[in-house]
């Protein structure tokens, strides 16, 4: 060692060049480029068909056409450690934009120069997720894994910390520990999140926004979750516990900033009883969520399998620190105004092909009681219920769901706050050929009469009618139909029936001709107030879709089809005091695309037109003729 040191010495002595080899062995880099074409017959401008309309942003809009790039960086400290990050530049910025520095001057009027738009048309990179994990046996029969950083959250499951969607893949930040025991029968993950100071608790935040609070205090609200499961060679068990805690000042300590009793006097300047300072400030709990659930899972034969799910939700609410969002933000809240306990059950059973001719069948009996909510489930790109549903993205057990930052091809989400029924489907595979047909039933755990949509629980605005995802604005400015997260009503005496058949069949043709069909019928009827007739609701939506996929070549398929709507809804809007009208719409879509993969390459392209005559009987009646279409490119190395 002391030879090297002195020969690296005595050349830079010399004024030779010291050549210093990094070794990369320990790192790995994958990159990604991902560009997005955005196009419809309106005018306005972005790359993001549903944006968020109360926070305006100049990312959304229909016309546009914008690339991210991103980096994600693999490193090794040893067998047992290690680390990860990615950078990525920030999506918004259309190629129409050049120069944009990120500045915004001038006064903030959009002008030629490119300090005009601010950092959302600003190519600019940003670190984006963390981690380090460290895997630590402890003995022969345990381990441990560490991971400090960023996580997806999908150690739970989609009714209590739900994995999040994919835009925020890892924007969670915590401390994570998963371990084994044995031979793998027995598994544990402990989870202290760090909660997001927007979305998760009342006012879609921490305290931000918060009529109530003066100074929101965010940095130590954090989730806590742990999860059990043992795993037999015929069944695996699962317990998952987690709690949510926002926490705030008490601005009565003498010690907190801006307190109230800074000085322990009151405003006649006698002293406070029990008011001293320590240099430390207390804290109160402004909101709480707690969900407990028991799954089951047995497998006693090959052909037959059974799952049960028992869930249990607890939310508290403090009301002198957090503000009425029914009250105050016209029925727009992810909570009730009010503490709440409730229970969700969920049964399911499968039948794989037991005759042994391609048959199978699916059963599944579900409750979620009416206060049940769960303020960190998953939001979206999860599913909890075999039923197909009144939108067809999936049912969650929140209101807090994300039905914004997505584009006119991706499907809604609902929530299933208060659904009871049961679901039945038959499945039918032979050669290449695909059947499955549902029948769900559902009455609500929310049926009430006279119930508290002013100041306890949220309606969310609109309540009434089939909601319409494909022309949706996620505010619903001109009457799409009820929002998907509206589960609750003054007046509701309400069940559904849901009918589905879906058909799918290859030939051999080419790479593959696939054809496909979808067949749907709603029936919704809803009683409303007991006092008159006059307010009966009957929906009535029928679905027709066909859609036919050919490959071409290796790697290249194109698809066509088309859909047709007709829904037919009595009462589906209006008051008692000025009467309810009946509504009839007809929507037809003719939609064409093609994919094409080639050496690393991912091209994809889809263009709809989109027809829709909506009769209004109390209204304005509603014409759209719409063309949009949805391009991307992406390379992956």
């Amino acid at each position: 060692m002391r030879r090297l040191l002195a020969l690296l010495l005595g050349l830079s002595v010399a004024g030779l060049p010291v050549v210093v080899s990094a070794d990369i062995a320990n790192f790995d880099l994958a990159g990604r480029l991902y560009t997005k074409w955005l196009y419809r017959n309106n005018d306005s401008q972005g790359v993001l068909t549903y944006g968020n309309p109360f926070w305006p942003d100049d990312i959304a809009g229909d016309n546009g056409v914008g690339t991210e790039f991103e980096l994600k960086i693999f490193g090794r400290a040893s067998r047992y450690v290690e680390g990860y990050a990615r950078i990525q530049s920030r999506f918004g910025e259309m190629w129409q934009d050049w120069w944009e520095s990120g500045e915004r001057k001038y006064g903030g009027d959009v002008n030629t120069s490119g300090d005009s738009l601010g950092l959302n048309r600003a190519s600019y990179i940003k670190l984006r997720g963390t981690w380090v994990r460290a895997v630590i046996p402890f003995a022969s029969w345990w381990s441990n894994t560490v991971t400090i950083g960023s996580s997806d959250l999908g150690m739970f499951n989609p009714w209590t910390i739900g994995k999040v969607r994919y835009i925020d893949r890892d924007n969670g930040k915590g401390i994570f520990i998963g371990g084994i025991f044995g031979d793998g029968i027995v598994s544990y993950d402990l989870a202290m999140v760090a909660l997001p100071k927007l979305y998760v608790g009342p006012w879609w935040s921490t305290g931000i926004g918060d009529p109530s609070l003066t100074r929101p205090f965010y940095s130590q609200d954090w989730a806590y979750g742990a999860k059990i499961t043992v795993a037999p060679d015929w069944g695996t068990f699962t317990a998952i516990s987690t709690l949510t805690n926002d926490v705030e000042i008490d601005m009565t300590d003498p010690d907190a900033v801006g307190s109230l009793y800074i000085t322990c006097q009151d405003d006649l300047g006698n002293p406070i009883q029990g008011c001293e300072k320590d240099h430390a400030v207390d804290y109160f709990s402004r909101y709480m969520n707690s969900v407990t659930t028991l799954e089951m899972q047995l497998d006693p034969l090959d052909w037959f399998s059974a799952n049960a799910l028992y869930g249990v939700a607890v939310g508290r609410l403090d009301k002198q620190i957090t503000a009425n969002g029914v009250a105050q933000n016209q029925g727009v809240s992810p909570v009730a105004y009010k503490d709440t306990t409730d229970l969700a059950i969920r049964h399911r059973i499968e039948l794989a092909d037991p005759l042994d001719i391609g048959l199978s069948f699916q059963f599944e009996y579900f409750y979620i009681g009416e206060d049940w909510n769960s303020i960190f489930a998953s939001r979206r790109e999860s599913d909890v219920l075999l039923t197909d549903g009144l939108v067809e993205g999936g049912q969650l057990p929140t209101l807090n769901l994300a039905n914004e930052f997505i584009d006119f091809d991706e499907d809604f989400v609902e929530s299933c706050i208060g659904w009871h029924g049961n679901t039945a489907k038959a499945l039918f595979a032979w050669e290449a050929l695909d059947l499955d047909v549902e029948g769900t039933y559902i009455q609500y755990n929310t049926n009430a009469q006279n119930r508290d949509v002013d100041e306890t629980y949220p309606d969310f605005l609109h309540s009434e009618g089939y909601t319409d995802t494909d022309l949706y604005d996620y505010a619903n400015t001109t009457d799409r139909g009820r929002d998907p997260r509206s589960v609750y009503r003054r007046n509701q005496d309400r069940e559904t029936v849901v009918a589905v058949v879906n058909i799918r069949y290859v030939f051999d043709v080419l790479e593959g001709l696939e054809l496909a069909g979808k067949g749907k019928f709603i029936w919704d009827r809803d009683y409303r107030s007991h006092t008159s007739v006059e307010d009966d609701y009957t929906g009535q939506i029928w679905k027709a879709r066909l859609k036919m996929g050919l490959g071409i070549i290796d790697g290249l398929k194109v698809e066509v089809g088309g859909q047709f709507d007709w829904w037919d809804e009595e009462n589906r809007k209006g008051t008692l005091e000025q009467g309810y009208g009946d509504d009839r719409t007809w929507k037809a879509k003719a939609f064409w695309g093609l994919t094409y993969n080639y050496e690393g390459l991912k091209f994809r392209y889809y263009m709809e037109y989109l027809h829709k005559d909506q009769a209004r009987e109390r209204d304005v009646d509603q014409l759209w003729s719409v063309f949009r279409s949805k391009a991307s490119l992406e390379v992956n190395w």
